[in-house]
Order: C-alpha cells, then sequence, then structure tokens
C-alpha cells in the first residue's frame, strides 16, 4: 500500500512539476506585454491613425521537450500515428495513380482483358486478396487451369468462394469477364 501511495505522489508531482514549467514561459510573457502595454496608450492611440500597423507573423508551433523526447525514444511511434490516406480533388495535381474508371459496358464493342482486369480485376489479384490467385504467379493458378477454362470462366461471372459475381461489377459483359479470365491465364502460360 505505500508503494502505491508513494507512486501516486511521485506521479502527481512530476505531472505539476510539467504543468509549472510550461506555465513559467506563458505567464512571463503575459506579464511582460502588460507593462509596456499600460505606458504606452496614450501614445499608441495618437499614432493609431497616422500609420498601419504591420502584420504579424504566425509562429509554427514547437512540440515541447517532453515530446521531443518520446519521439526520440519510439520512433514507431509516429509511423503508428502517421496517415494512412490522401484526399486529392477533382482538377488539382496529386501523386498518386488512380484507375481509370471503365465506362457503361457496350454489347457491340466488348472491351478487351487487359482493360477489364485494370478497372476491376486487379484489386485483388494483383496482391493475392482474400486467397485470390496472384497475377502473373503460376503456382496458385495450377490447380484452378486443372480444372479447365470453362470452369473458371463459370467462376468468374457467377462468383466463387470470395469472389462476387463478374468481380463485383455486374454491369460487365460476360465476354468482358471471360476476356480477363483469358489475359490473366495469359500471363501464367
Amino acid at each position: 500500500m505505500k508503494k502505491v501511495v508513494m507512486l501516486s505522489a511521485v506521479a502527481m508531482l512530476s505531472l505539476a512539476g510539467v504543468a509549472v514549467s510550461q506555465a513559467e514561459p506563458t505567464a512571463s510573457a503575459t506579464a511582460s506585454s502588460v507593462a509596456p502595454a499600460t505606458s504606452a496608450t496614450a501614445s499608441a492611440t495618437a499614432s493609431v491613425a497616422s500609420a498601419p500597423t504591420p502584420a504579424k507573423k504566425e509562429e509554427i508551433p514547437q512540440d515541447p521537450p517532453q515530446v521531443q523526447k518520446l519521439i526520440a525514444l519510439y520512433p514507431n511511434l509516429i509511423a503508428r500515428i502517421a496517415p494512412q490516406g490522401k484526399v486529392c480533388f477533382e482538377g488539382k495535381e496529386c501523386d498518386i495513380t488512380i484507375a481509370a474508371q471503365l465506362g457503361p459496358a457496350d454489347p457491340n464493342n466488348p472491351r478487351d482483358g487487359k482493360t477489364i482486369y485494370e478497372g476491376v480485376c486487379h484489386t485483388c489479384h494483383a496482391t493475392g486478396l482474400l486467397g485470390s490467385p496472384k497475377f502473373g504467379d503460376k503456382a496458385s493458378w495450377s490447380a484452378r487451369i486443372g480444372k479447365g477454362k470453362t470452369t473458371l470462366h463459370n467462376n468468374a461471372i457467377n462468383g466463387f468462394n470470395a469472389m462476387p459475381a463478374k468481380g463485383g461489377k455486374a454491369d460487365l459483359l460476360d465476354v468482358e469477364v471471360t476476356n480477363a479470365v483469358d489475359y490473366m491465364l495469359d500471363s501464367v502460360k
């Protein structure tokens, strides 16, 4: 029990010390700015109408020493709280690559397999997401190729396991889906 009380007291004293050390610069800055203000009130009133005051440049906030120490001790901390995404606005330059959005399907002019793969299939098949066979990886495609092209085409059109029908883009033509499957199969020959 004594240890708990002592640790609590030490923690409270250290927090109080941090608060006091951070409050000291603020208090001294406030006190120094109040004293000259009262003595210069009359002269400031006369000069307000005659000369415009220059705009004050904002200071960039600096991390307190405690935060700088934590950053130095735990470099992975910053990586853990780093932004995970980026917002890009239309018409502005952005340093990320966005896949070309597929327009509506045209029954008279079906798109080639590469276009469909890059617009839909690459989301999962480029990384092997949810057990999907990776593009160009012969080992992951070998068992599936053994089932035959017809089975692969039917699974791609109707969905299979974690793969939704037509890769989740229901407006694709069946011919376009088979073109995409054939394109992926050509990468492992």
